[in-house]
């Protein structure tokens, strides 16, 4: 196989692992919520929310739905006047967290949650809410990493991802806007009135009291290179799988070796049903083959 062939062959890869990136991004908005909730006494804290069971239950800060309150909201864009009615569910957290219930029955789309550990600590996380419900009603993201993975008194991390008024209570995604890490909590500051750490609650430390669903795939890894169990292909073998996604990474020829002694002989990285396979073809009956590596995103 020629060297433009493979080069061709790992560009097709890396368009296909953007593609995949693009497809999660796509339905992140589809489970974040706007939030209008009203005090007893005619309050209304206005926040966001991120939808966590496919019955329509949604998690948020506890400061924006108060107890007693009555809440409304509206999926993926900040718009009152099409607000649905939501029920404020029972839980008895010891942090800044509450749970709520559209009221109209239905599937929901939701997001599953990541397990927090020690490693994490300087992870990058995507905030996600509506910041004064933002100048289109759009959701808006913001970056950030996981500054603390111990949480303090209150049960909140840090954060330098920058949240405003009208993101609290708002989703903390994993890197590829698949997973939720947290929820905005807010922010800490210092005797100058000046931000010092921007604060998040994470959900897996509640995952149980929340009923939440945990993602089916790991948010994050210690090790961005895989281990591949087998990443040699010799003609005549049949395709094998490489153990990776193409959302959750991206697979390149590493090595090539033997007899390619006709034009159809090559090595090459597909993908099938959206997992990496290592694959060729042997035309002229010479020994031949390659080899592949793996890079995680995150």
């Amino acid at each position: 196989m020629t060297r433009l062939g493979l080069c061709f062959m790992l560009l097709a890869s890396i368009a296909s692992c953007f593609g995949g990136q693009g497809a999660l991004a796509d339905t992140a908005p589809e489970t974040v919520v706007y939030l209008e909730c009203t005090t007893t006494a005619g309050v209304t804290s206005r926040g966001s929310g991120v939808l966590v069971s496919a019955k329509g239950h949604v998690l948020t800060a506890k400061h924006v739905a108060q107890p007693g309150s009555t809440c409304k909201g509206t999926i993926g864009v900040a718009d009152g006047n099409i607000a649905q009615l939501m029920v404020v569910q029972p839980t008895n957290l010891p942090v800044d967290a509450a749970l709520l219930r559209f009221s109209k029955p239905g599937e929901y789309p939701f997001v599953k949650y990541c397990p927090i550990e020690d490693w994490m600590v300087r992870s990058d996380i995507v905030v996600a809410g509506f910041p004064g419900r933002t100048e289109t009603g759009a959701v808006s993201y913001r970056k950030g990493v996981l500054s603390t993975v111990t949480p303090n008194a209150a049960g909140v991390l840090e954060t330098d991802g920058q949240t405003t008024e009208g993101m609290s209570g708002g989703p903390v995604y994993s890197p590829q806007l698949e997973g939720l890490v947290g929820i905005v909590a807010g922010a800490g500051f210092a005797n100058d009135a000046t931000v010092s750490f921007y604060g998040i609650v994470p959900v897996s430390f509640y995952a149980d009291a929340l009923n939440l669903t945990p993602l089916d795939v790991p948010c994050y890894h210690e090790s961005r290179a895989v281990t591949l169990a087998h990443d040699t292909w010799r003609a005549g073998d049949p395709a094998i799988a490489l153990d990776l996604s193409a959302r959750e990474g991206i697979c390149f020829i590493s090595e090539v070796f033997g007899e390619f002694n006709a034009a159809e002989d090559r090595v090459f990285i597909t993908i099938r049903d959206g997992q990496y396979m290592l694959d060729g073809i042997n035309r002229s009956g010479g020994v031949h083959g390659g080899r592949a590596s793996c890079v995680r995103y995150n």
